[in-house]
């Protein structure tokens, strides 16, 4: 077992020791239930929902980076989102899944879409996908609890990004099929 996995098991039989929300917390049931409840609670703008999802040191890694390492971190960038860049989004579930660690440690992941972001200029955007995954921890009363999240856009047709002049661009090292073999290369092998 690794030590990441080691220390998250720890975590998992320390549950009362983890700094855990108000006591009006919506209980999660199951792993997944906190993907649902961070899309429920985007979806209604309720920063203070999302916080509630996790644990009081928490850490949540946005889509551009940003790291934040407290409930209270994760609650006021998230209510400044829902204030200035996501006023009126929807964002979708489009798939869902999950990862048992231990009985009492799961990753799980699903991959959203999102509509109405707006520009610094409130002007709409096109919307865009992603995937957020997070790493979650039974409590002794049995339901769940985030303790990790990294959420991460979707760069469609690109492998990787480049960086040039403080600049990244997403970038595909795939070759293009060429107008010879419109099969295009071959993956893999044997």
């Amino acid at each position: 077992m690794s030590k990441r996995i080691k220390k998250l098991a720890k975590l998992a039989e320390l549950g009362d020791h983890l700094g855990l929300p108000s006591s009006s917390r919506r209980p999660l049931a199951a792993p997944m239930d906190l993907i649902t409840a961070f899309v429920k609670a985007w979806d209604e703008g309720d920063a203070e929902a999302i916080g509630d999802l996790f644990v009081e040191d928490a850490d949540f890694v946005n889509v551009v980076g940003l790291w934040w390492n407290s409930r209270i971190s994760i609650v006021r960038a998230h209510a400044y989102g829902f204030e200035r860049i996501f006023p009126n989004s929807k964002l979708t579930l489009e798939k869902l899944s999950q990862r048992r660690l231990g009985d009492d440690v799961a990753v799980v992941h699903g991959r959203w879409m999102i509509s109405g972001q707006v520009d610094p200029e409130g002007l709409p955007v096109e919307p865009r996908r992603g995937v957020i995954s997070a790493v979650v921890t039974r409590l002794e009363d049995g339901t769940w609890i985030g303790v990790s999240a990294h959420n991460t856009d979707v760069a469609v047709a690109a492998d990787t990004f480049v960086s040039r002049g403080g600049k990244l661009t997403a970038t595909s090292y795939i070759e293009a099929p060429s107008s010879a073999d419109p099969a295009g290369p071959e993956v893999g092998g044997d």
